[in-house]
């Protein structure tokens, strides 16, 4: 990775690297700042990154990188427990390792995982086709670097000698106005952030050919309404995972075909089933797993691809019926009025019980909402509550914060 960008320092020194909202940076004077000695950083093994500001975790991960100190970003808000527990991690791991990352803590508290880097750069030529992204094109992406895939597509398009384009502000006007000056012709963003947006744009502030996302949460409502708007978009979807980095991908136009589509393995990356459990074996994993290795979706092949079928945990047993949180937050999103939804589970045992969360585009409409789910689902499948709130609460990468939305419950509806 330093080799690429001190070639590039080299080859094209005056060419746009990195643009940080008023920063920006040329491949010569990226390289400049990654040279920067920094003792503090080579004392430091691993060397524990905190900067809230996107462009400085870059910087100091590349300086890490640099002096052999197993740099690791930290999330926002992370607990001085689990930054304790990082410093007195196995020996043996830190001399196998280049650098270290973290789950994004999605299903609970995130994990630490320590990675070689060539387990990401071996496939950064190919994944690099799969997405479009070249010396010429621009990435546009949100949030912290210590969430792997903001990381990982960073260090790719560097990789490939294009522009990384960087905003610190949540405005969707900002990035829209940064696009169209940057040209930004990649956009990476989770369907969170792509429903919020999509309202915004136009064929005239639209400047990306190219939309990068996650299988996290995809629905085929949300993909036509892109395809609709933006006929000539490409659009990529990715499943993978932090530990397990990319282990499929698909062309947005098939998803639209087949529901829960992620497509097919990258090189080397296989996949087996047990109960519809999905079992990976892959070059690309963090150091110290056993292979195969689950992270506890389901699944199944078929001709095109691999098809998920959600998590354990995405099922609730309510007064003994099964609904599937997944497709009621689907249905909900095609209710009229509803801009945003998301779907709680509260309870154990039989005491599971279903929550929908709306957002609504105007007051006092729930009634309809209710109405509409009828038509679809038995009474058994319907939620017990519905809470309507402003604005669902997301993390730093665009995932939904599961801890905030559990505050705003009711305490009468938990007991």
């Amino acid at each position: 990775m330093l080799t690429k960008l001190e070639y590039w320092a080299k080859q094209c020194p005056n060419k746009k690297a990195i643009v940080a909202d008023q920063i920006s940076l040329t491949y010569q004077e990226l390289w400049q700042a990654v040279l920067i000695k920094d003792q503090t950083i080579k004392d430091s093994v691993p060397y524990i990154i905190s900067h809230s500001r996107y462009l400085n975790q870059l910087l100091s991960f590349l300086r890490g990188l640099k002096e052999g100190s197993c740099p690791i970003i930290l999330h926002p808000n992370i607990s001085g427990t689990f930054q304790q527990q990082i410093k007195h991690v196995d020996g043996e791991l830190l001399k196998k390792a280049d650098f270290a990352v973290l789950s994004s803590g999605t299903t609970g508290k995130a994990k630490l995982f320590w990675r070689r880097l060539s387990t990401w750069t071996r496939l950064f030529d190919y994944q690099n086709k799969v997405f479009g992204m070249t010396g010429n094109s621009c990435l546009f992406l949100h949030g912290s670097f210590s969430f792997t895939g903001n990381l990982n597509l960073a260090l790719a398009q560097l990789w490939a000698g294009g522009c990384l384009v960087l905003s610190q502000k949540l405005s969707l006007k900002t990035w829209l106005s940064l696009w169209q000056a940057k040209k930004v012709s990649h956009l990476y963003l989770l369907p969170t952030y792509l429903n919020r947006l999509l309202p915004y744009l136009t064929k005239n502030n639209m400047t990306a050919t190219h939309l990068l996302t996650s299988s996290q949460m995809i629905s085929q409502e949300l993909l036509r309404h892109y395809y609709k708007k933006f006929p000539q978009l490409e659009i990529v979807i990715f499943y993978g995972a932090s530990e397990l980095s990319f282990i499929t991908w698909c062309n947005g136009r098939a998803a639209v075909k087949i529901n829960g589509l992620v497509g097919q393995p990258f090189p080397d990356v296989s996949i087996s089933f047990k109960d519809k459990e999905i079992f990976v074996e892959t070059p690309y994993s963090v150091e110290g797993m056993s292979q195969p290795y689950s992270v506890s979706d389901l699944g199944k092949m078929s001709p095109a691809g691999l098809i998920l079928e959600g998590r354990q945990d995405d099922w609730v047993n309510q007064r003994g019926v099964k609904c599937h949180l997944p497709s009621l937050v689907e249905l909900a999103h095609q209710a009229p009025n509803v801009k945003e939804a998301h779907a709680l589970k509260i309870g154990k045992g039989e005491n599971e019980t279903l929550i929908l969360v709306l957002v609504l585009t105007k007051k006092d409409c729930l009634a309809p909402i209710k109405d509409f789910l009828a038509l679809y689902l038995n009474s058994g499948q319907l939620p017990k509550y519905y809470l309507v709130i402003d604005c669902l609460p997301l993390k730093d990468n665009g995932k939904i914060n599961r801890e905030v939305l559990l505050n705003k419950i009711p305490k009468q509806w938990l007991s």
